[in-house]
């Protein structure tokens, strides 16, 4: 089924002005339809789906391009009713399309990622954290401004594990000197196109337990260090992992540009959104620039004991279609996508910064279902004039 869509962005770009990408350093012809594969998801997927592609259709048509949606099944419901929680026929469709919006899964979610993650080398993974002054829970600070970058494709998320004796198992993780290196360079790639709030250093602090494992943690650390010297307009650190947890909890808003091997960043991550306001809005990426395959998922559960309810809140899934949209504009050097993405993002902000209790979400201390956030982001996106930056 065939939409005219678009959808909002973080304020961090990742990809750099239209045209010429800073991280993927390619050019492409620009056109106006794109294919976007679907995966609703389970639980609540199927709900913050569907309001995403309520807010992509709003904006393209305000912008004047196109998406065509192919829905295709993954997740739990997939692996009931087909035997596979994500079948082939799903895997082919995402090689073959622009991107892919995916919803939250339930407990098949290894599965995809053994299938997309690892069989596509998709190895890096951002999750932005920002903060708005009028949500509750409030964030810890006004002013936080993050991004953790995981690297998305070693460590122990290989799930290689044996089982020795019915009372002994091991787990092994894998490290490589071209996974530091590659997830080192987007890193200070991202850093240095990054857009931030005023008064934030440039800085890239990477997180590890070198102390405990020299050999593999140590690996980043030599790799992260060695580069940090062709950009010195980046401030780099190093923190172990348990001290950077405690200094997020005391100082988030002194944070820039965190990353770090799998398993770590996937806590770190989370650390992040919750203390910026909450995982219900915090977006996440899946990419390999070099293969040009992505996928762009929020970073909470598929939440099903408000499955069906109208509640959920929409906002990560919609905040990850935006980053989905600066994705692709970037990839085909297309203005209208990234221009479509800044309004979103825009409009998203005006709904937490001013926030009215009948329009936020229920999680955020409102009263409001995942249809009304919605209705009130696609109103707010069609009144407001064009925003024009450096990247429009």
């Amino acid at each position: 089924m065939a939409h005219s869509c678009s959808t909002f962005i973080d304020r961090t770009f990742m990809f750099g002005p239209c045209g010429q990408d800073s991280n993927l350093g390619i050019v492409t012809m620009t056109k106006k339809s794109y294919s976007v594969v679907v995966m609703d998801g389970d639980g609540i997927g199927p709900e913050v789906v569907h309001e995403a592609l309520r807010v992509l259709d709003a904006a393209a048509e305000k912008f004047h391009f196109r998406l065509d949606y192919l829905h295709v099944p993954a997740g739990d419901a997939s692996l009931q009713q087909f035997g596979d929680a994500l079948p082939e026929k799903s895997v082919e469709a995402f090689a073959s399309s622009d991107a892919c919006l995916k919803g939250p899964v339930g407990e098949s979610v290894r599965t995809i990622n053994d299938k997309l993650r690892f069989g596509f080398d998709l190895y890096a993974n951002l999750r932005p954290a920002r903060s708005y002054p009028g949500i509750c829970p409030p964030a810890l600070r006004p002013n936080i401004d993050m991004t953790v970058i995981r690297e998305n494709s070693e460590g122990f998320y290989r799930g290689l594990e044996t089982r020795l004796t019915p009372d002994l198992a091991t787990t092994t993780g894998v490290f490589s000197t071209r996974g530091a290196e590659r997830i080192a360079e987007f890193t200070f790639r991202y850093a240095k196109s990054k857009v931030r709030r005023p008064g934030l250093e440039p800085s890239v602090v990477l997180a590890t337990k070198a102390n405990i494992f020299p050999q593999t943690h140590g690996m980043y650390l030599s790799a992260f260090e060695k580069l940090s010297h062709r950009y010195p307009q980046i401030g780099f650190h190093h923190y172990y992992a348990d001290a950077l947890c405690a200094y997020l909890v005391r100082n988030p808003e002194k944070f820039d540009v965190i990353v770090s091997e799998n398993l770590l960043a996937d806590l770190l991550s989370d650390l992040a959104g919750q203390v910026a306001g909450g995982l219900g809005m915090t977006p996440g990426t899946n990419i390999n620039y070099e293969t040009k395959h992505a996928y762009f998922e929020p970073t909470h559960g598929c939440a099903p004991d408000i499955a069906g309810k109208g509640i959920a809140d929409p906002i990560g899934q919609i905040r990850s279609g935006g980053l989905m949209l600066e994705y692709i504009g970037a990839v085909h050097g297309d203005s209208a996508l990234r221009r479509a993405a800044i309004a979103i993002e825009k409009s998203i902000g005006s709904l937490l910064s001013k926030p009215k209790r009948l329009q936020l979400p229920q999680e955020l201390g409102g009263e409001a279902g995942s249809k009304k956030v919605t209705d009130v982001l696609i109103s707010k996106l069609k009144e407001d004039g064009e925003t024009r930056t450096s990247f429009a």
